[in-house]
């Protein structure tokens, strides 16, 4: 309950950062909506099998005619899914809530197209994981995780535009190392979320195409 009291206030306050930052002529701002496909590296799993959904707003800073800032604040699904039934092999579901946070630059060209990167904080708020149809009780999540995000994206219109990201997790999403997973990162070894998104977005004020 104080992880979703916190996150409430959070995304509020977020929202009047929003209001205000779009009275400024470099700022904008919008919402965005859509939905990802994911897979946990060192799980022993593969491929990405596992839809989820993402949402949320974002405000942006016009540094010059090609560069920006942008940060947001979104709710997101991540995880990993195996429906296999073959001998050996059970079936597996882990749903990953998460608030993520993500802080990005942003280079634009033909006015249209753009390019992205950057860190993101990813809150830990809840999660489901199954095997063979029963909750199991695993190794703990972080209550917070690092990732990376590098996207690319176009407008549609002045106002609308479409979006694609990877964005893949820089430290271990459990808290604490486990001998069944096998992933071996730069710094530790454990399992890593692996995400591919794409979301609809809309700016509140029109982009001069």
């Amino acid at each position: 309950m104080k992880i979703i009291f916190r996150t409430t206030i959070l995304f509020i306050f977020f929202l009047v950062i929003v209001t205000y930052s779009l009275k400024a002529q470099r700022f904008n701002g919008g919402i965005m909506i859509g939905g990802d496909v994911s897979q946990v590296d060192g799980d022993t799993y593969s491929g990405y099998t596992k839809f989820g959904y993402l949402g949320g707003a974002y405000v942006s800073l016009q540094i010059s005619p090609h560069s920006s800032f942008q940060m947001e604040l979104e709710y997101i699904q991540k995880g990993s899914r195996n429906d296999t039934t073959a001998i050996g092999i059970t079936s597996y579901l882990l749903r990953i809530h998460y608030i993520e946070i993500p802080v990005l630059y942003q280079y634009t060209f033909k006015k249209r197209f753009y390019f992205e990167a950057g860190p993101t904080l990813d809150i830990y708020i809840g999660s489901l994981e199954m095997k063979d149809g029963l909750q199991v009780n695993g190794v703990p999540f972080r209550p917070v995780c690092f990732s990376g995000i590098f996207g690319f994206g176009a407008y549609i219109t002045k106002h609308l535009k479409l979006n694609l990201r990877a964005n893949y997790s820089l430290n271990s999403l459990r808290s604490e190392n486990d001998i069944g997973y096998y992933r071996r990162m730069v710094f530790e070894r454990g399992q890593y979320n692996n995400v591919l998104s794409l979301s609809v977005l809309w700016d509140f004020k029109a982009k001069d195409l």
